[in-house]
């Protein structure tokens, strides 16, 4: 059963509604962490009740602080606020929703999951497996206690994916799609299509007198906003960094000593030993492990031998292995010369047998040694706190009442003023100016100020701020034609020559639909033949012209712009000649598949609905409310 559970579940549509939500992924380092089973959490207001299944306001905030841990894997800079405003508390809530529905639903059902397939499925997860493949108790506790998880919550969360698959995998399994279905759509893929096309370029009829005043003051009317220069902005700004408070920065020689006594452990002499360790469930069977190593046999090749992993601890120290196993197998471990073997000793996960590979005096470091790391570390403390301090100075002065020039004289900054500048940062008084990317935010900030606004500090990273203030604002308005006179000129020609080549192409459009050939439309012939399983093989969207191939009838044709915008193409579909899926047979499996899915995912969407509908859920939507406005102001950014 669970190996046909897998199989249906390699299906995007069942993916699809489980979302996130079983927590062997996490232990295997995939997915997002989860605590399901009959959610709760005393004390917690309820966000969403289903029968009786509820998610709480707790378990919700467990999740989405997990969820940002790992999101930080790959973006160590991101924030709460910033999660948050991806929409993930919503969907996420969402999805916990459709599966709290459907456990109810399976609960009111009689549909329960027992110990015995629970146990099957954890031993069948490959992460809690030893060298011999076989389920291994000592790895699946530290693989669990390595990721903070309970066996209770862990046991949970396998009993929900479960339950929710046996309703799920029948659905969607039941959606294949017969070869006879699939068949008609395959042989849509293999057919060519062969038609002509006739281009009428914008380029063929520029010819025509010089537009009059008149004309061209019309076409500059009825085009304004083609011509309108869009609001511009001049900004005065002062850059704020932390090179200005470095010299201040710089510690004592009373601050680096009194810090070298305080940090007088991170400077004394370590023990530090490389250690391998085998932990097995039966002390009897660690005797004898323990014995084979003292009489010769490797770590490793006992370990094998009783089905289990030789572990290795590089580096390790006395408090590391305290945490890890106990006080009692850390000081033997410690005190014991190089080629010993500890054990066996009883501890969390088991019976430990210990090896001590290498041992390590780490040397410590005297005051003089330590001086220049020190003083780096206080420097970079000190000039943390001046320049936080000089930004908040900044603040409270412009709170005061005080101008941008007030500030800029008692701090002794210097401003520097920009040119006009456009939303996107371009000046067009000054064609020459390149605008910094850097300063994007400072830019984005001032086209959202208004013109009476107090001047601001933005930061721009974590050494340095600008404080700007908004000088003037120029409004948006039409360039006068008489600066843009050639330009508009040429504008006037070239639509003139567009509506031409469109008249044009009308004329030999309707003589196509009526049965004529393109080839004396006057436009530029070309022949034009595809077929669709090209392009879905290369991955890639047909051109405009070659998808007109693809939607019309045989004898009919289509008018439709030309790729660059500059000119118009007319498309006939002359005829159709059937392709041969022998060549491909691939294709029809192929097409089952995607029709298996998609009616599979419509399937299952359905169900969730009726089961929602059913189970008549309720929604606490103030709660929602209320803990997303907890977690962005717990989690917004701080300098």
């Amino acid at each position: 059963m669970l190996a046909f559970f897998r199989r249906a579940l390699s299906s995007w549509a069942v993916i699809g509604l489980l979302g996130l939500l079983m927590m062997a992924f996490i232990v295997t380092g995939v997915g997002t962490p989860s605590s399901m089973g009959a959610l709760g959490g005393l004390g917690s207001s309820e966000l969403v009740r289903v029968g009786n299944q509820t998610l709480t306001t707790n378990d919700m905030s467990q999740r989405i602080e997990l969820e940002l841990r790992q999101a930080r894997e790959q973006q160590p800079e991101l924030t709460m606020a910033q999660l948050l405003q991806g929409g993930t508390l919503e969907q996420m809530v969402a999805q916990m929703t459709n599966l709290l529905s459907l456990r109810a639903f399976g609960e009111d059902h009689g549909m329960s999951v027992s110990d015995k397939l629970g146990d099957a499925e954890i031993a069948s997860i490959p992460a809690f497996q030893g060298a011999a493949g076989k389920f291994d108790e000592g790895r699946y506790r530290q693989a669990l206690s390595g990721r903070g998880i309970t066996e209770e919550q862990f046991r949970a969360d396998i009993d929900q994916s479960i339950a929710v698959q046996q309703l799920l995998v029948p659905v969607a399994a039941s959606a294949g799609a017969p070869r006879d279905l699939a068949l008609p759509f395959a042989t849509l893929l293999v057919e060519r299509r062969v038609g002509s096309v006739a281009e009428f370029r914008n380029s063929s009829f520029t010819a025509g007198p010089a537009p009059t005043e008149a004309a061209l003051k019309q076409f500059y009317q009825a085009n304004l906003a083609r011509y309108t220069v869009p609001q511009q902005r001049v900004i005065r700004y002062a850059r704020v960094d932390k090179s200005m408070v470095a010299k201040a920065a710089a510690p004592s020689e009373a601050e680096i000593r009194a810090q070298y006594e305080k940090d007088a452990a991170k400077y004394a002499t370590k023990d530090q030993r490389d250690l391998t360790q085998i932990i097995v469930q039966d002390q009897k069977a660690a005797a004898a492990l323990a014995q084979k190593v003292r009489s010769g046999t490797s770590m490793a090749e006992a370990a094998k031998a009783a089905g289990v992993d030789a572990v290795p601890i590089a580096n390790a120290d006395k408090a590391q292995l305290t945490s890890q196993a106990s006080a009692e197998i850390a000081n033997a471990a410690f005190g014991a010369p190089k080629g010993s073997v500890i054990g066996p000793m009883k501890a969390t996960f088991g019976w430990y047998v210990v090896r001590v590979d290498a041992v390590r005096t780490l040397g410590g470091k005297s005051l003089e040694q330590a001086r220049a790391e020190i003083s780096k570390a206080l420097a970079e403390q000190k000039s943390a706190d001046a320049f936080s301090d000089l930004l908040a100075k900044i603040d409270e002065q412009v709170a005061d009442g005080a101008t941008f020039d007030d500030v800029l004289k008692a701090n002794g900054l210097t401003a520097v003023t920009t040119p006009p500048l456009t939303v996107e940062g371009t000046s067009l008084s000054q064609p020459g100016f390149k605008f910094d990317p850097s300063f994007a935010p400072v830019l984005k900030d001032a086209f959202q100020a208004e013109a009476n606004d107090d001047p601001a500090l933005v930061p721009l990273g974590a050494d340095k701020d600008v404080f700007y203030a908004l000088d003037r604002i120029i409004a948006a308005a039409p360039r006068p034609l008489a600066e843009i006179r050639a330009r508009v000129t040429a504008d006037f020609i070239a639509e003139r020559a567009n509506k031409a080549a469109r008249r044009a192409a009308d004329l030999a459009l309707g003589k196509a639909n009526a049965g004529a050939s393109l080839a004396g439309s006057g436009g530029t012939v070309r022949s034009l033949s595809a077929r669709r399983a090209d392009f879905l093989k290369a991955q890639i969207a047909p051109a405009p012209d070659v998808q007109q191939l693809f939607d019309l009838r045989v004898g009919k044709a289509r008018l439709v712009p030309s790729a660059d915008r500059q000119g118009w193409v007319v498309v006939k579909l002359e005829r159709i000649e059937p392709g041969n899926l022998a060549e491909d047979p691939s294709l029809i499996a192929a097409m089952q598949s995607q029709l298996s899915n998609a009616i599979g995912r419509e399937y299952t969407e359905q169900f969730a609905t009726a089961v929602k509908k059913e189970m008549k859920l309720k929604r606490n939507e103030e709660a929602i409310r209320s803990l997303r406005k907890s977690l962005a102001g717990a989690g917004s950014a701080t300098r």
